[in-house]
């Protein structure tokens, strides 16, 4: 029987006391290309590829430009060497896939299509998802259709450690695919459905109630458990337990069989929105999405409002450990990140927003241009850069799917998305396009070179004279100042709704012994006070 536990978020928001200096505006573009027609052209998904290359795909629109020689198939596998010089493009009839894996021995291309015939055949009903494998020349091996008698869509895929496909999928309806449904034909199932590299169905999952429930972003895999961020509407079916009324965010775990072994829920909007990716990182699951700025329990920094950028980390347990928001005064938003070995998240999204975060606008704050930046495991901040054109359109339109890809090599960052094709260039850092004089909002698929060594880090200067510890703590903490001084200090914990639970004045002068054991399990700030002012504040798990 699962364990099911409901949380609050265990987020603390609170003011640190490092200091930065100005924000660096991030890496310059060291050049850029142009793919497409005098229609809406856009890249949907890129990666890098096993032979040191990258492979994308692209959804043209018209029969010019880039793509004046082909009859009707409109969308194309790109495929790159490492200089990223093009050596191949292959054509698959007029497809939207969203997403490419690479395999040992060719490709899989993931998508959803209303098509019954070609490579499409075999639809169940409406709309279905669709693998199409290729080998490793981009040339069509074999498809399959997954789906039900209504409409599903696709949310993500996943490859497993031991060789097989996790299909992420909403749906309306059953059969088919799909074994159940547990509400009505206007609400989805969160789906799994796995397969091995034949496409061919080991199982079919759902999970979820009789209202809205979706699974977003990638299923993280450790030590043989499958992680699952959630949306959830529901409150009967697999979230029974929960005390949530309406949105909820729902994390579970699984065998590899797809049978729930803990559960756990949270209140939506506090400040998490949605999920688009995720990543494990030392058996931690990070997340990056949408935040909410309403929030009276975890309010965002002051000024910053609508959404924002988020980041958050949970453990196995299921239980979250850190947050951070990253905005200004208007929308900002996620789409990709690339995460080094370093410690160094590259994240790509759009904003709004021309403010505390954010660098600039070049619209004035009235439409979004994309962004660029980068933080550190911890959450820290590190550069923030805006990009784009002065389009009264914005540059986030007319995408179908995702809105960027960023990767990762040899210390440059590639952006694959869309731009805004002005009619005169260079428009702000957009220098090529198909102008179409005819059509005002006309966009390519962009793709834009970062030279990571253009970026001057401003490392922080961190006021950490006192060392706290253990950490997380069972029944004491030592409290000890690395350099010992006469002074008078208080140390202070607060807990995750900002309340003082503690106080205690010392003189600092040796290694101080806190008693916690009157205080609950659960994650705290501790904080060191001299002269009524907060000199050093740090997370700390009690347990």
């Amino acid at each position: 029987m699962p364990i099911k536990k409901i949380y609050p978020l265990l987020f603390i928001f609170f003011t640190t006391y490092t200091i930065y200096a100005q924000i660096s505006t991030g890496p310059q573009i060291a050049w850029q290309r142009c793919y497409g027609t005098s229609g809406y052209d856009f890249f949907t998904d890129a990666i890098t590829t096993s032979d040191g290359g990258f492979a994308a795909f692209v959804l043209y629109d018209l029969l010019d430009g880039d793509f004046a020689d082909t009859l009707a198939m409109n969308s194309r596998l790109l495929k790159f060497d490492s200089e990223m010089n093009l050596i191949w493009q292959r054509s698959y009839e007029n497809l939207l896939f969203e997403q490419i894996l690479e395999v040992s021995d060719g490709y899989i291309l993931a998508g959803a299509t209303i098509a019954d015939t070609g490579i499409a055949s075999g639809n169940h009903g409406n709309r279905d998802i669709l693998l199409v494998k290729t080998d490793l020349n981009g040339n069509f091996l074999w498809s399959r259709c997954y789906g039900s008698s209504g409409d599903d869509g696709l949310s993500y895929i996943t490859l497993t450690s031991d060789g097989y496909i996790l299909l992420n999928i909403y749906s309306y309806s059953q059969g088919g695919d799909i074994l159940d449904h547990f509400g009505s034909g206007f609400t989805t199932d969160a789906v799994i459905v796995k397969t091995d590299l034949l496409g061919n169905v080991i199982w079919s999952k759902n999970y979820g109630g009789s209202e809205y429930d979706f699974i977003e972003g990638p299923i993280i895999e450790i030590n043989a458990k499958y992680y699952f961020t959630a949306v959830s509407f529901s409150n009967d079916h697999d979230l029974e337990e929960s005390d949530i009324m309406g949105g909820k965010v729902w994390l579970f775990k699984t065998d590899t069989n797809g049978n729930i072994l803990d559960e756990k829920f949270y209140m939506q909007y506090d400040p998490i929105v949605g999920v688009y990716n995720s990543i494990e990182i030392d058996g931690n699951i990070f997340l990056a999405g949408l935040g909410g700025t309403l929030s009276s329990t975890f309010p965002p920094p002051v000024g910053h409002e609508e959404s924002e950028a988020l980041f958050a980390k949970y453990d196995t347990s299921l239980i979250f450990t850190d947050y951070g928001l990253y905005g200004g005064s208007k929308s900002d938003n996620i789409s990709d990140f690339a995460f080094l070995t370093n410690g160094i998240f590259y994240v790509a999204g759009y904003s709004r927003s021309g403010d505390y975060d954010l660098p600039g606008n070049y619209n004035n704050s009235g439409e979004s241009d994309y962004w660029l930046f980068a933080i550190d495991t911890a959450f820290n901040l590190l550069w923030s850069k805006n990009f784009g054109g002065s389009s009264p359109q914005g540059e986030y339109t007319f995408t179908a799917g995702s809105v960027g890809s960023i990767l990762y090599k040899n210390n440059f960052l590639y952006y694959f998305g869309q731009c805004q094709v002005p009619d005169v260039l260079p428009d702000y850092d957009i220098a090529c396009g198909h102008i179409n004089p005819d059509l005002d909002d006309d966009t390519d698929a962009w793709l834009v070179a970062f030279d990571l060594s253009t970026v001057n880090i401003d490392m922080p200067i961190v006021d950490n004279n006192f060392s706290i510890y253990p950490n997380p703590a069972e029944n004491t903490i030592y409290v000890l100042n690395n350099t010992p001084d006469s002074n008078a200090y208080i140390f202070l914990i607060y807990n995750s709704l900002g309340q003082k639970v503690f106080e205690l004045s010392f003189i600092n002068t040796e290694e101080n012994i806190i008693d916690i054991q009157s205080l609950p399990s659960g994650l705290y700030v501790g904080a060191i006070m001299r002269d009524g002012i907060i000199i050093q504040s740090e997370k700390i798990i009690l347990q």
